[in-house]
C-alpha cells in the first residue's frame, strides 16, 4: 500500500498502526465528546423529579471522516482488514493519549469525487475515558505517588515479599498471604490478583484493591516492595 500514499495534515492510528499505511488520508479530525455521566432520576411527588449522579459513563460514538484516493479496483479489503481488530485509537490531535475501542460501528462511503477519490466515515464506540499513552510501571520508593490523570485510576500493584505483607493506599489496607506467589499482580481494573505464570491468585489476598485518586496518593508497605503501573486516564 506505500504505493498509494498520501499524507493529510491529519492521522489516526490503530493498534499503533497509521491509517495511512492503508491509504486513508484525514484532512481534519474532530476532538472526541466528553462522556455522558449516568443519573438515577426519581420522583418526589412534586412538580420537579431529583436525580442523582451515578460513578458510570456512557460509551461516546465517535466518527472519522476519511478519503482513500484511487487505487486499483479501489480494494477496500486492506482498509476494512485493518479495523476489523481494532483495539486502541490514537489521535494526531489528541498528543499523548490513546483510546479504547469498544465496538467499529463501520465504514460506510459518504461521496465520490471525480472518479479518483472515495470519501468514507468510520465510526467507532469508545470507552468513556482516554488513558495516558505514558504508562511506565513506577517502583515505590517514597510513601506518595502522584496520579498525573484527571480521573481515578485501576492500577496494577506489582508486590515482591517474602511473607506476609501489607499494602495501605490512601488509608486502604491490602493485606499478602505469606504462602502468596512472589510476585503477585494485583489488578484493580479486573479486580483480581494473579501469579506471574497468569494463574489466579486471588485468594491470597484480604482487603481493598486500592484505586487512585487525581493528585497525590498516600502509599506504604510493610513487608514488601511494590511497583505500580497506573492505567493513567482522563476525562
Amino acid at each position: 500500500m506505500d504505493g498509494y500514499v498520501i499524507r493529510g495534515r491529519c492521522d489516526f492510528r490503530i493498534n499503533g498502526v497509521s491509517a495511512r499505511t492503508v491509504g486513508l488520508v484525514v484532512d481534519a479530525l474532530r476532538p472526541p465528546p466528553m462522556a455522558k455521566q449516568r443519573h438515577t432520576v426519581w420522583q418526589t411527588g412534586i412538580d420537579t423529579d431529583f436525580s442523582s449522579p451515578d460513578d458510570t459513563y456512557e460509551s461516546p460514538e465517535y466518527h472519522i471522516t476519511a478519503r482513500i484516493i484511487k487505487q486499483p479496483n479501489f480494494n477496500t479489503s486492506p482498509v476494512y482488514a485493518f479495523l476489523a481488530e481494532a483495539k486502541t485509537l490514537t489521535l494526531s490531535n489528541q498528543q499523548g493519549f490513546f483510546f479504547r475501542v469498544q465496538q467499529v460501528l463501520g465504514i460506510n462511503p459518504t461521496s465520490t469525487a471525480r472518479g479518483n477519490e472515495h470519501t468514507y466515515d468510520i465510526g467507532f464506540i469508545l470507552a468513556p475515558f482516554k488513558y495516558h499513552i505514558e504508562n511506565a510501571e513506577i517502583e515505590i520508593t517514597a510513601d506518595t505517588l502522584q496520579n498525573p490523570g484527571t480521573r481515578y485510576s485501576r492500577p496494577i500493584y506489582r508486590i515482591t515479599h517474602t511473607g506476609a505483607c501489607t499494602l495501605t493506599v490512601n488509608g486502604e489496607v491490602l493485606r499478602i498471604a505469606a504462602d502468596a506467589p512472589s510476585p503477585i499482580f494485583v489488578d484493580a481494573e479486573r479486580m483480581i490478583a494473579y501469579s506471574a505464570n497468569g494463574d489466579n491468585a486471588t485468594k491470597y489476598t484480604t482487603g481493598n484493591f486500592a484505586f487512585l485518586k487525581p493528585g497525590v496518593n498516600a502509599i506504604t508497605a510493610s513487608g514488601c516492595t511494590v511497583a505500580v503501573t497506573g492505567n493513567w486516564r482522563d476525562y
